[in-house]
């Protein structure tokens, strides 16, 4: 008979936990099992390793010669394991990600610093887009991954949700709906919004602002339009001065804040989604990487008992 590794760990446990029961709870394994392996081992040996007693087993002169190689045994492979993980992560390079400025926030922020300390020999090259760039340098090329507010509508992407949250309304400290405890679509019918200027990145044109301007509407009014904005700062000057409501995440209150801004919680408004998205041609180690590592993580923050994601 082949001596294999179980029947090393098998031994190890027993003769540390100098328990069959503790040492089958151990390696989660039935106590007949061990037994049956043990008494493999020690025909395979030729010597008895191992004498059970009153007071538990004890580990013979035959079974403590051998303990020694066999840890060093498991050392070893536990170190060739190790090396060959680490080996197969040393992927080095360069990775372009885009971020819409729509996407910004606490979230994406945390992944890439998950990414790299996972990944430090890959430079993270980031890059921001303003509201015209839906895409965020994907179509162009100009970016490898990105973090994105769908909808995308453009061929050639894959994208992964990361999580979901409410929209908030945005509207000028002094407009008499700011104080309300939360609004609806049919309560600010007929308001003017602010919009953002259509997409020239490749994606549909319009799609990505309609869905912003929840357009179109359950209840069938359309929205009226009163200011367009290129970049975030356009778009809460506009709201301040009173062209126009509009939405955002909820996450991004803490980001957009600036005096003459209310932010009113939406009641039947469909929430905000965040994704990673890239190009579904792309098959570039460090792409794989970054989307393994960020997903995993986005997967472990949306199910820990903070709550949920910000």
């Amino acid at each position: 008979m082949n001596i294999e590794l179980r029947h090393l760990r098998y031994f190890v446990a027993v003769a540390e936990e100098s328990s069959f029961t503790a040492a089958a709870q151990r390696v989660h394994v039935a106590q007949q099992v061990l037994s049956s392996q043990i008494r493999q081992l020690e025909d395979a040996i030729g010597a008895r390793l191992l004498e059970r007693t009153s007071r538990g087993v004890t580990v013979t002169a035959a079974g403590r010669a051998f303990l020694e190689s066999a840890r060093d045994t498991l050392a070893t492979l536990d170190r060739g394991v190790s090396s060959a993980r680490n080996a197969a992560r040393a992927i080095d390079g360069q990775l372009s990600v885009g971020l819409n400025v729509a996407a910004a926030g606490e979230t994406p922020t945390s992944l890439l610093a998950t990414f790299g300390s996972a990944y430090p020999q890959i430079e993270i090259r980031l890059r921001t887009f303003d509201l015209t760039h839906p895409a965020a340098g994907l179509l162009d090329r100009s970016t490898d991954v990105a973090f994105v507010r769908p909808p995308i509508a453009a061929a050639g992407l894959s994208l992964e949700s990361i999580e979901a949250e409410p929209r908030v309304f945005v509207l000028p400290a002094g407009h008499p709906l700011a104080g309300r405890d939360w609004l609806g679509l049919a309560d600010v019918a007929g308001l003017p919004w602010i919009a953002a200027e259509k997409a020239t990145d490749g994606c549909d044109p319009t799609r990505w602002r309609d869905d912003w301007l929840v357009s179109p509407r359950p209840g069938g009014d359309k929205p009226i339009i009163g200011a367009v904005a290129r970049t975030i700062d356009e778009w809460r000057e506009h709201v301040v001065a009173g062209k126009g409501i509009s939405l955002c995440p909820a996450s991004a209150e803490a980001f957009y804040a600036r005096p003459g801004l209310a932010f009113v919680p939406s009641l039947d408004v469909p929430p905000a989604e965040l994704c990673v998205a890239w190009r579904a041609s792309d098959t570039a180690p460090e792409l794989r990487c970054f989307l393994e590592i960020v997903t995993k993580a986005a997967q472990t923050r949306a199910t820990s008992p903070r709550s949920g994601l910000p």
